[in-house]
C-alpha cells in the first residue's frame, strides 16, 4: 500500500510524503473456536484473517492427523459416522504467511 500527503500549508510550499505499507498477517481466528458434533454429522468452520496493507486473507484448512474427519477448501468439516469420540483440532493456516494460523477444538459426540 502506498499513501501520500501534502505537508505545507502554504501555497508556495509543497511537499510529499510516501509511505509504503508491507502487507502482513497479524493473526487467524477461527469461529466457532469449539463445538461438539456427532458423528457422521458436518459443522461450517469460518476463518478471519487479520491484516494491515492488503495481504491474502485466504487459508488453507487442515485436520489433525490420523482423525476420522475432512475439510474442503470453504471450511466445511465432515465427521465420519465411525470416528471416535474425541476432541480434533482443526487448523486454518494464512496463505499469505503460513507462520499466522488459528486453530478450533471441535468434540465428536457419540
Amino acid at each position: 500500500m502506498l499513501a501520500w500527503g501534502v505537508l505545507s500549508s502554504s501555497p508556495f510550499e509543497n511537499a510529499c510524503v510516501f509511505v509504503t505499507v508491507q502487507p502482513t498477517v497479524t493473526g487467524v481466528t477461527v469461529s466457532p473456536a469449539t463445538a461438539t458434533v456427532s458423528k457422521g454429522q458436518s459443522i461450517q468452520l469460518s476463518a478471519i484473517v487479520a491484516t494491515t496493507g492488503f495481504a491474502n486473507q485466504a487459508v488453507t484448512w487442515s485436520v489433525e492427523s490420523g482423525k476420522k474427519a475432512t475439510i474442503d477448501a470453504n471450511g466445511l468439516l465432515k465427521i465420519a459416522s465411525d470416528a471416535t469420540a474425541e476432541a480434533i483440532t482443526i487448523t486454518a493456516t494464512s496463505v499469505f504467511d503460513n507462520t499466522k494460523t488459528g486453530t478450533a477444538t471441535i468434540t465428536i459426540a457419540e
